[in-house]
């Protein structure tokens, strides 16, 4: 099929972890390769919620579609804010999820056809309200493998572990940061705005977070629920 020779940008990139050493981002090197990213964005549903992700790409005069609707909307966007990101070179589209099920997101740029996942999960309100709990409070007996998450992460310059850096990577990957401290050792998901995915242990290696089986579910929930970081 061809396709439009798109630009290839390289930039020394602050790429979000959900978390590292004193709440700030790992500092990465990754290159931005022409293309559609991320490959497969992994979002949620439930009615009392709101849940959204945002696809980026390096071609030019991008339109965006969604192959079954029903699933999703997807519009342009304005670039997000991403300290020490670049977004130079790229058009975003934001999706907003109206259902559970798994579509196709088309992006089309003259003869240049892209395409992207998008699995969309259903939450009940139960996990929606208990992943809240859990992710705002800490535990009453002061359980240090229970400490709040907002505690870190909702300060000023906390890690954003929003959709905007987290859609691109499943709910093993994102469980297995929050309790074992570690990204999966083979490169796995990938980043909203490049081909660039983190591998082994966070920095912070006493990030090892206590979950209950129900919660697991439930912060899941909540984090694929947060407002995206950056975005206006």
């Amino acid at each position: 099929m061809p396709r439009r020779a798109l630009v290839i940008l390289v930039s020394s990139v602050v790429v979000g972890a959900i978390a590292s050493a004193g709440c700030t981002d790992d500092v990465e090197t990754p290159v931005y390769e022409s293309g559609l990213f991320p490959k497969v964005a992994h979002s949620g549903f439930n009615k009392t919620a709101t849940f959204k992700v945002m696809f980026a790409t390096s071609a030019v005069n991008p339109t965006w579609t969604v192959e079954d609707p029903s699933i999703a909307t997807i519009a342009p966007s304005a670039a997000p804010t991403i300290p020490n990101v670049t977004t130079k070179g790229l058009s975003f589209a934001l999706v907003t999820t109206l259902k559970n099920g798994d579509t196709t997101v088309i992006m089309t740029a003259g003869s240049t056809v892209l395409k992207a996942q998008l699995q969309v999960k259903a939450y009940t309100d139960e996990q929606v309200t208990l992943g809240k709990a859990r992710y705002e409070n800490a535990d009453p007996s002061n359980d240090p493998a229970r400490p709040a998450c907002a505690g870190c992460h909702q300060k000023p310059g906390g890690v954003d572990h929003s959709p905007l850096k987290m859609a691109g990577f499943d709910d093993p990957t994102i469980l297995g940061v929050i309790q074992n401290a570690t990204y999966p050792a083979s490169s796995t998901g990938q980043s909203t705005t490049s081909a660039y995915a983190p591998t082994g242990p966070l920095s912070l290696a006493t990030h090892r977070w206590n979950l209950t089986d129900p919660e697991k579910d439930g912060i899941l929930a909540h984090l694929r629920s947060l407002p995206l970081g950056g975005v206006q």
